[in-house]
């Protein structure tokens, strides 16, 4: 099964970015716009795994103390992908990198590329309108982060399906 570690995001959130991709849907953005059910921030990406009571075990040594969230603000690309920036993400960072160290002690597989904190809105974007996609000037809202989330990634129908199969909550922690 394909595996990630994830914050879900509040409905305020889903609804500034669905308005972002709306804005540039209007700008003539055209790709694989992200599901608004989808939406979220990748925390480790693990891959094909078949073992999440593992991954599970990792994330109950992680202690996440509550913290806010502020999505949107500005966009960026990596090549042809469009995402929503998040600032004031050094406790997001903290959190990462401590599912990062739980994930490496339990020897479980991840992408070990730097984190960069972003949320993923269309993939194989393309600009085929008069404006400019860097016309579109995200605002941004604050949210509560006070889980950390396992997700699985299905196909179904020919539609990606993301679904919590476990998680953590803030104050919760096993070191055992």
């Amino acid at each position: 099964m394909r595996l990630f570690i994830a914050l879900r995001l509040s409905e305020g959130a889903k609804v500034l970015l669905a308005g972002i991709q709306d804005k540039l849907r209007e700008q003539g953005v055209t790709g694989n716009y992200t599901d608004c059910k989808n939406l979220h921030l990748t925390l480790a990406f693990i891959g094909e795994y078949d073992r999440p009571e593992k991954v599970m075990r990792a994330l109950r040594r992680v202690r996440l103390e509550p913290f806010e969230l502020h999505v949107g603000g500005r966009l960026g690309s990596f090549g042809e992908l469009i995402w929503v920036g998040i600032s004031g993400a050094q406790a997001l960072t903290s959190a990462a990198n401590d599912v990062r160290s739980a994930l490496e002690s339990e020897s479980i597989p991840f992408d070990r590329k730097p984190f960069k904190p972003h949320i993923t809105i269309i993939r194989r974007a393309a600009f085929i309108g008069k404006g400019s996609a860097g016309d579109v000037k995200p605002p941004s809202v604050c949210m509560p982060v006070e889980r950390i989330s396992l997700m699985r990634s299905d196909r179904i129908n020919g539609k990606l399906v993301y679904t919590e199969i476990g998680a953590i909550r803030a104050g919760e922690c096993s070191r055992s």
